[in-house]
């Protein structure tokens, strides 16, 4: 499974309320780089609420509006194929999605 599928289940995984990760963030470069932003992001979200719980959902949007932003940039950018930049565009709406769940309301 290349990166950009591996992302986007993982999102739908985080999306349903499971647990996720991926293995490419072991991987040298910006692709690495989102990959550890985004275990740290599922990390975060497997927490248990606190006190200030806030605050600790501020940053969680956060670190998924930079995720979401290197996305963007890597599908307007990067060298991919017409799948591959099709597949960037549902992970972005997956993080789209899970940004709204991280909405205090």
């Amino acid at each position: 499974m290349d990166w950009i599928a591996e992302l986007r289940q993982a999102f739908n995984e985080l999306e349903a309320g499971g647990r996720a990760r991926v293995s490419f963030s072991a991987r040298p470069g910006t692709v690495g780089e989102l990959g550890r932003e985004f275990n740290a992001l599922a990390d975060g979200l497997e927490k248990p609420p606190a006190a200030d719980a806030r605050e600790r959902f501020h940053r969680l949007r956060n670190q998924l509006a930079g995720i979401l932003a290197a996305l963007h940039v890597l599908r307007e950018t990067a060298e991919l194929s017409a799948e591959e930049r099709a597949t960037l565009g549902q992970v972005l709406e997956e993080g789209k999605r899970l940004e709204s769940r991280l909405r205090p309301g």
